[in-house]
């Protein structure tokens, strides 16, 4: 998959965060009565919101790699993160309220109407931040918790700040949370894949079979290459993969790999890579794939 295409996906899967957590915070909403008191509802309000995107944002590296049990896996881990992410962001909104409101905004009124949606707005930020460093977390990943905090934190300002404003300015409108929710999931889909662009140390592009085109971003101090599901880089299809075949290992910014496996046929540029590092253009062969190595897009 290309950086382009990666990133349309990555904004794909934002969109599809807001269409599910638009609905749950409608009937969430329509039941606001029932809660004892406004934190609790935002509180649950922001585990809705935060569940919904973490989930989706959760299974996109096993969707990349055409790993259903890493998908499924990524889903769960990033529904329960989000859902904490989500809660921990709306209680930092509420904190900031309370500790800067009376500063900040002399009247009750004020309070309640700007104050609480800039509130809103740094919750959304927060949130954004913490559901980011989702995958970096699961992946125990330094550089993808780097891309998360980057990316999180600019998507969520900036989708955090058009949710918020919508939201200030059109109250009763559902449409509005919509149109609200959507631009969240965008700057936060869009923000992490650009960081994840700017932080990476390379990427390896496949060259032949069916996942030609595919490619595989190096973020990992281990990243794992094998026909397996649940390694990094699956490769189902190709004869002569193994199961664990090799491993790309990151070290002070240098890039080796090493097979896994006796006998395993791995080359660097058709010859043993004997602990070589890997430079753009380099081709690198595991079984019968193909990747050439370097910095696309």
């Amino acid at each position: 998959m290309s950086l382009t295409l990666k990133r349309i996906f990555m904004a794909a899967f934002g969109l599809l965060g807001a269409l599910v957590a638009w609905p749950a915070l409608l009937a969430l909403q329509s039941v606001q009565s029932r809660f004892p008191g406004y934190l609790v509802f935002s509180l649950v309000q922001g585990a809705a919101l935060g569940m919904s995107f973490g989930a989706f944002f959760g299974s996109f590296e096993g969707v990349i790699v055409s790993s259903r049990p890493k998908a499924i896996k990524g889903f769960l881990f990033g529904a329960a993160f989000g859902a904490l992410a989500g809660a921990l962001g709306i209680m930092a909104g509420q904190l900031f309220l309370f500790a800067a409101g009376s500063g900040l905004w002399r009247t009750a009124s004020s309070r309640n109407g700007a104050g609480l949606a800039v509130a809103s707005g740094v919750a959304w930020a927060i949130t954004g931040i913490i559901v980011g460093l989702t995958e970096g977390l699961r992946a125990r990943s330094g550089r993808k918790l780097l891309v998360g905090l980057a990316g999180g934190a600019l998507g969520g300002l900036l989708g955090g700040a058009i949710l918020s404003a919508l939201s200030f300015m059109y109250p009763s409108e559902p449409l509005a949370l919509l149109a609200g929710l959507a631009a969240f999931g965008l700057c936060l889909g869009i923000a992490w894949s650009i960081f994840e662009n700017r932080f990476s140390l390379g990427t390896l592009m496949l060259l032949n079979g069916p996942l030609k085109g595919k490619e595989y971003s190096v973020l990992s101090k281990r990243t794992s290459i094998g026909s397996l599901s649940g390694r990094d880089v699956v490769l189902k299809g190709y004869p002569g993969v193994e199961e664990l075949h090799a491993t790309l290992r990151v070290s002070k910014g240098s890039i080796t790999i090493e097979p896994e496996k006796a006998g395993a046929r791995l080359l660097l540029n058709d010859e043993p890579p004997a602990g070589r590092t890997l430079r753009p253009e380099d081709v690198l062969t595991v079984g019968s794939a193909k990747f050439v190595y370097g910095y696309f897009g």
